[in-house]
């Protein structure tokens, strides 16, 4: 009869090449699997990582974008209300011998925009008045006489912007509030439009005392480096209106 194991024996190991080799392949196997689980376990904290942190700067930049155009201030340079361009004070828009090419080209309007658009809410590229060269002015009739405090110019960024991207906007610019008799302007102030900013920037205006104004002139002084036009998006003025009465008291009319 074979022999028992008793209590305590020991079972007898395998000790042929072959045993070995197999112990040896589980070994090996088996470190390998652990450090493959520690590849998997680092590559799944990166990518928690890299996903709460796109999810947080998504977040920023949508909520950015929110405050940016929350400029909670009246605009009184909207056709909407009242406001319309004085064409006579405004500079000429900007012509081109292959104009049609030239706004195709750039998946825009095949016509030019005119200065009333920079009156309307809706912003995207292309949908701009374009004046020639870098220097130019558009005078605002506003919905009646507002006094004057701060004046809004947005332009869409560089990454977006088709029309000359950055350089096309406006750099150097000067604000005047137009007197009542059409011809005495009041200088409000000199400000610089920064396209590395916002989009959107608000400039706040030297009227002191507060003077009530029928129209507004922006006249830009330079733009970004584009040498054949500037274009304007958008400009909101921002302040209070003055009743008839008030209005001709502060621009020295009749009463």
């Amino acid at each position: 009869m074979g022999s028992v194991l008793g209590i305590g024996s020991q079972p007898t190991l395998c000790k042929s090449p072959a045993c070995s080799k197999y112990h040896e392949r589980v070994r090996t196997q088996g470190e390998q699997l652990q450090q493959l689980q520690a590849e998997l376990d680092k590559l799944h904290k990166e990518v928690s990582s890299v996903r709460t942190a796109n999810s947080e700067r998504v977040a920023k930049l949508v909520f950015q974008r929110l405050n940016e155009d929350f400029v909670r201030k009246p605009d009184y340079a909207l056709s909407s209300v009242g406001a319309s361009i004085d064409l006579e004070k405004t500079s000429r828009d900007y012509e081109d011998a292959n104009s049609a090419y030239f706004w195709n080209h750039f998946s825009f309007w095949n016509y030019a925009r005119p200065p009333t658009v920079i009156l309307e809410p809706d912003v995207f590229p292309g949908n701009c008045w374009a004046f020639e060269g870098d220097q130019g002015q558009v005078v605002i009739r506003l919905p009646g006489r507002v006094q004057l405090t701060d004046i809004t110019l947005q332009h869409p960024p560089p990454s977006v912007a088709h029309s000359g991207g950055a350089k096309s906007a406006p750099r150097s610019f000067q604000v005047y509030g137009l007197q009542v008799d059409d011809e005495t302007e009041v200088f409000l102030g000199k400000f610089t439009f920064d396209v590395e900013k916002s989009e959107i920037q608000t400039f706040h205006l030297q009227n002191d005392p507060p003077t009530a104004f029928p129209k507004v002139k922006i006249q830009i002084l330079s733009n970004w480096g584009h040498p054949h036009f500037t274009c304007l998006y958008r400009v909101r003025a921002h302040g209070m209106r003055s009743s008839e009465e008030a209005g001709d008291s502060a621009t020295g009319g009749p009463n």
